[in-house]
């Protein structure tokens, strides 16, 4: 069976504060962390052995995996320095064909299409291409109609530089003769720096898939997977959450000794274990981390992270 690799080393600038003290593929989704979505997705195609590349705050991610996550093999190459998506691979010492996909994708794209793909053209590398109506935001990449050879491929180009609406979505299968053009023992990354050499040498094929799929590394990210995964499970209420006086709509996941009092929820929308909102606070499609408070505070399009204190105030399409 080819091995999965996930790239969970990023800081998660983007998420700050939310990921402060917490490592990107820790934060919790839907009362969850990311990286067991990710586990669960490939999983679900028979993956049993993983790689995992971490970096920041690194401890975490393996003191969770390996208390939660018994029934699956993970490794957890060391890093002597940050080296990129694809130095990160190179240093996994990966010696087989393997997916690889981001520590903050969450999709329902299918492997098993992809695979089938890779296999039928035999390149070195296949990438997972989605159309999009924002290619300027992503890595791109333009494709032999025939064959789905990658002709052209650039990095978040500007918006007058964008020749295809097909984004790199972070998912690929490559071949461990691709590794060869990483070099040993400093940062190189896949799209930047590897892709670009071999495509000029043809070995990258592009396959377009649909389904969904997003970067949670971002805010509007983050919400759009907060709300795909609320339209699959539903509303949800723990046993032991209080919850008195409120008026509470849509699709709202609310965890274990939560209280809430008083106080309007629009979903999607998500409190995590022991958060307190309580006196008029509103929350609109919004996630609550776990033991924040929220006193006469609004929400709009935000994420609260963890033990965050809001009184009296009004936040909008905002991390705080």
């Amino acid at each position: 069976m080819t091995r999965a690799v996930i790239l969970a080393g990023g800081y998660g600038t983007r998420l700050r504060p939310a990921t402060s003290s917490t490592p990107k593929a820790m934060i919790p989704l839907v009362n969850k962390p990311v990286i067991d979505y990710i586990l669960d997705y490939l999983a679900g195609y028979g993956f049993k052995e993983f790689v995992i590349t971490t970096n920041y705050l690194r401890e975490q991610t393996i003191a969770y995996l390996d208390s939660n996550r018994k029934d699956m093999k993970i490794v957890y190459p060391e890093e002597p320095s940050p080296l990129g998506t694809a130095g990160s691979v190179k240093n996994a010492g990966v010696t087989e064909t393997a997916v690889i996909i981001q520590g903050d994708n969450i999709t329902e794209i299918d492997i098993g299409k992809l695979l089938t793909f890779h296999k039928a053209h035999e390149g070195l590398v296949t990438i997972a291409l989605l159309p999009v109506s924002n290619p300027s935001l992503y890595g791109i990449a333009e494709i032999e109609p025939t064959d789905g050879r990658i002709l052209n491929f650039k990095e978040k180009p500007a918006p007058n530089e964008c020749f295809s609406n097909l984004a790199n979505t972070g998912l690929y299968i490559i071949e461990p003769e691709a590794m060869e053009y990483v070099p040993e023992g400093r940062a190189f990354d896949f799209s930047k720096d590897l892709f670009p050499k071999l495509v000029a040498q043809s070995e990258v094929y592009g396959c377009v898939v649909d389904g969904f799929w997003t970067d949670v590394g971002s805010r509007e990210g983050y919400l759009e997977a907060t709300k795909w995964i609320l339209e699959r499970k539903g509303p949800k209420y723990a046993a032991t959450a209080e919850i008195k006086d409120c008026d509470i709509q849509g699709n709202v996941s609310i965890a274990d000794h939560a209280e809430i009092k008083d106080s309007i929820i629009r979903g999607p929308a998500v409190i995590g274990t022991n958060v307190t909102m309580v006196h008029d606070s509103e929350q609109h499609n919004s996630v609550i981390f776990p033991m924040a408070r929220l006193d006469n505070a609004k929400l709009h399009n935000s994420v609260i992270s963890e033990n965050a204190v809001i009184k009296k105030a009004e936040i909008n399409d905002r991390i705080w």
